[in-house]
């Protein structure tokens, strides 16, 4: 089963939360344990201290362990007295037996014969202590074992006996690994309690804070959804609020993608709207000069059958360039090309249009190198110039100039073309290579064409690995700048 990234973003925060949270409460109540059960063998160690000077007097007393090695019973009886209530006095110890007493009639017995073995309890601190001598023999305690031997985790504190400053023996305490006193099991359990209060009560924090993050977070990715949706449905004019993270650069994206498409949405009506309106209106002076000739409006001359032919090819002029720009767009222009010299290209390309920019009385003159080899299309670039000199041809006024110059810039051949009066504003000189883009003040559709010219240029510019700019003309025109890379250098051949 696949989770919603909502899901899985929930369940990363509640984890990252709750593995610091699980691991702090562990370590809080496995120090406070450790710490408590510190305070406990201390306290018990300062309790058994009164037992040490007890067995220190009576060391000093009897001069030598052997009373208590012979009687086992008295080991017992200064444990009861060294660890009961602090604030009740010794007692003295009990006088030894008549030699008449019936405990010293047990075969091989003398002193206190030795009780029976208490149970192995581990509540009972007598089973907890060890005596040994100075040189940490033993001498009382229950049965012992070395403390390699023992269980994992036995630990062992020893407190000295003194006499007289001296060390006379030692008093070996087995740390307890069970809490015995009720009041201190009492403590811990309530305090385990508060700690798992506080635990679930965390717990809760944590699992709103991970739904309030997680809602945070996802609720850029869930408005980027829905105006993903709204694109889907076609309306473009949507905005998403910036942020100043990465989710904020993805609606910053989102807003330039949203305004792209709107742009190309617009362009499209306007596309659709131009070719409709420059297929109609040939398309409508034909059918008005036939239908007048049909109705004996006017008379079928030769010179209505040219005005008829006239529209025939500017009808079929639109619909060859809108294939070309199409097949350009669709990447599926042939271009065949080869190393080749601009310079005659451009010279033959004026050429023939001296005549007709003579008859506009246009001044057309050219500039060119000796050789500018680049490696094109012959062809393509022959329509190029044919392209740009039809532009200003169709719109510089009579009695203007246009000049057309070839240069080298490093290692790219610079065609530049500067015609005269009209000029071209500033807000349109980005559009001017758009399909269909016209300047109506100034090249309006009196010019004629249908805008499709500059548009074909670029696209033949750019499969020649070229760019072209327009700019504002010192002759009061329009300039066109086109930079083609040069031919690349073959190697020569070694000899």
């Amino acid at each position: 089963m696949k989770l919603r990234l909502s899901t899985r973003l929930f369940l990363a925060i509640l984890v990252i939360l709750l593995v610091p949270l699980g691991a702090m409460m562990a370590s809080v109540h496995w120090s406070f344990r450790r710490g408590f059960d510190d305070y406990l063998h201390r306290q018990e160690l300062e309790h058994l201290g009164r037992l040490t000077r007890l067995l220190a007097d009576s060391y000093q007393a009897h001069g030598n362990w052997n009373f208590i090695r012979d009687s086992p019973l008295l080991w017992l009886h200064l444990i009861q007295r060294g660890t009961r209530d602090r604030l009740r006095p010794p007692r003295p110890l009990p006088p030894p037996p008549p030699p008449d007493h019936p405990w010293l009639q047990v075969p091989g017995g003398h002193g206190f014969p030795p009780p029976p073995p208490p149970p192995r309890n581990p509540f009972t601190m007598g089973m907890r202590l060890y005596l040994q001598n100075a040189d940490h023999e033993r001498i009382a305690g229950p049965p012992f074992k070395p403390r390699g031997d023992g269980p994992p985790g036995r630990s062992f504190s020893t407190l000295p006996i003194k006499v007289d400053h001296q060390i006379v023996g030692w008093l070996e305490v087995e740390r307890n690994p069970i809490v015995s006193d009720r009041l201190a099991r009492a403590f811990i359990d309530r305090q385990s309690r508060i700690n798992g209060l506080i635990l679930l009560m965390t717990l809760g924090i944590a699992i709103l804070s991970s739904i309030a993050l997680s809602r945070q977070i996802l609720r850029p990715l869930r408005r980027i959804a829905a105006g993903t949706r709204t694109l889907a449905g076609g309306h473009y004019a949507v905005s998403l609020p910036v942020t100043g993270d990465e989710l904020g650069d993805l609606a910053r994206d989102f807003n330039h993608l949203a305004a792209t498409l709107q742009s190309h949405e617009s362009a499209r009506r306007r596309w659709i709207a131009d070719i409709s309106h420059e297929l109609r209106t040939p398309l409508a002076i034909l059918r008005g000069e036939i239908e007048a000739m049909q109705d004996g409006i006017r008379p079928c001359t030769p010179e209505r059958i040219a005005s008829l032919h006239h529209e025939v090819l500017a009808l079929n002029g639109l619909v060859n360039d809108l294939y070309e720009l199409s097949l350009s767009d669709l990447g599926a222009l042939i271009y065949r090309r080869e190393p080749m010299d601009l310079t005659p290209l451009l010279t033959q390309a004026v050429a023939n249009q001296q005549a007709r920019f003579a008859g506009k009385s246009i001044r057309l003159s050219s500039r060119t190198q000796d050789s500018c080899r680049i490696d094109g299309d012959a062809g393509r670039l022959s329509q190029l110039l044919s392209n740009l000199l039809e532009n200003s041809y169709r719109y510089t006024e009579a009695g203007g100039e246009c000049r057309l110059v070839l240069a080298l810039d490093g290692d790219q051949a610079r065609i530049t073309l500067d015609d005269s009066a009209p000029g071209v504003p500033n807000d349109a000189l980005p559009h001017l290579f758009e399909r269909l883009y016209r300047v109506d003040a100034s090249r309006g559709r009196e010019h004629g064409g249908a805008g499709l010219g500059l548009a074909i240029a670029a696209n033949i510019v750019a499969a020649h690995d070229g760019r072209i700019l327009a700019s504002h003309s010192p002759l009061g025109g329009l300039r066109i700048e086109i930079a083609i890379p040069l031919a690349r250098s073959k190697p020569s051949e070694p000899t």
